[in-house]
């Protein structure tokens, strides 16, 4: 990537093929600090003057491919004061928010800071947060979250990458978003739950209570659907395919309340990942044939590690052993 391919992003001049080649490499910034370097060079090198015309429609054009439920959000022009880092690991799983993070800088030097607060919960653990209005989020393992200390008085806008769980306090006024990768979730007052681990092929969102309209974005396409209490919809991140199917509320223990895991037509493979955040250990499967496996398992009774492999093994297909902190199927 060259700074002049960025620069001429960001005045409208680009080609439609160099406009995807940009908007492919920001939304995958290299957290070896590389690329953190080169946007900063650029961010040093923009000056507004008499090109602020052109910079600020080079920005709206930014702000479509992103979302159209986030332009009222974006268009406050607040800059983003962040206390950890500067670009961070799981950012690029966030909706491009490094760009984000760029473009409030860019426009905003001169104006009033919005402090904006990060939490990141680490594999083994999961943790719950009250947001400024309320909201109460639950966190799960390997989950990192990005909200404002203050919201606005016309959006509540969150960022999540992983798992997060949100009883969303009431406000006709100012919907709740939640932007995490390909989807965003729209709200006004729910329970529902929301899975999007940068890692994961899918993101999976759940309706508890409520109504929530669910946007997704594959390829520029943006496409909404309203979820009904007690459905699932699955996002395939890879070809945008949407898979939904129901559940029963009342009946099925959310994660926060405790030890429990829904694998429903999950492979082994996607399995290991929810186990490895859960326990904090490595899961190496072997085997390529059992990584493609299928599952339907639920586990609620707060299972050990050893004691769900055991159920997952029970036609006897897998060896298991382990070693230190990792686990090995053959």
């Amino acid at each position: 990537m060259t700074k002049d391919l960025i620069l001429r992003y960001f005045h409208n001049k680009c080609s439609k093929s160099e406009i995807i080649e940009v908007e492919h490499w920001l939304a995958n910034l290299k957290d070896d600090g590389s690329d953190d370097l080169l946007l900063k060079e650029i961010l040093n090198s923009i000056q507004l003057g008499e090109n602020e015309i052109q910079a600020r429609e080079a920005f709206k054009k930014f702000e479509h491919t992103v979302t159209e439920h986030q332009r009222e959000r974006f268009s406050k022009k607040q800059k983003i004061t962040r206390k950890i880092g500067l670009w961070y690991r799981y950012a690029a799983a966030i909706l491009l928010f490094p760009l984000i993070v760029a473009c409030f800088y860019f426009y905003t030097e001169t104006n009033n800071p919005k402090e904006w607060v990060e939490e990141y919960v680490p594999y083994g653990q999961n943790k719950m947060i009250y947001l400024p209005d309320s909201t109460k989020l639950w966190l799960n393992a390997g989950t990192k979250l990005i909200y404002p200390k203050q919201f606005n008085h016309s959006i509540r806008q969150v960022y999540v990458a992983g798992e997060v769980y949100a009883e969303v306090q009431k406000d006709k006024n100012r919907p709740f978003v939640v932007s995490a990768g390909e989807v965003s979730v729209q709200v006004l007052g729910t329970k529902f739950n929301l899975k999007s681990y940068s890692e994961d092929s899918q993101i999976v969102v759940s309706l508890l209570e409520g109504a929530i309209q669910m946007n997704t974005n594959y390829n520029g396409s943006i496409k909404s659907r309203i979820l009904k209490p007690g459905e699932v919809v699955k996002f395939e991140k890879s070809t945008g395919r949407i898979n939904s199917s129901e559940f029963i509320p009342a009946i099925r223990k959310q994660w926060y309340q405790g030890q429990s895991f829904y694998f429903i037509d999950e492979t082994l493979e996607e399995i290991a990942i929810s186990l490895e955040r859960y326990f904090d250990v490595r899961i190496n499967i072997e085997n390529e044939a059992l990584k493609t496996e299928v599952y339907y398992s639920v586990f609620i009774n707060n299972e050990s590690l050893e004691e769900i492999l055991s159920a997952l093994n029970i036609n006897g297909k897998m060896t298991i052993s382990r070693k230190a902190n990792t686990i090995y199927i053959k």
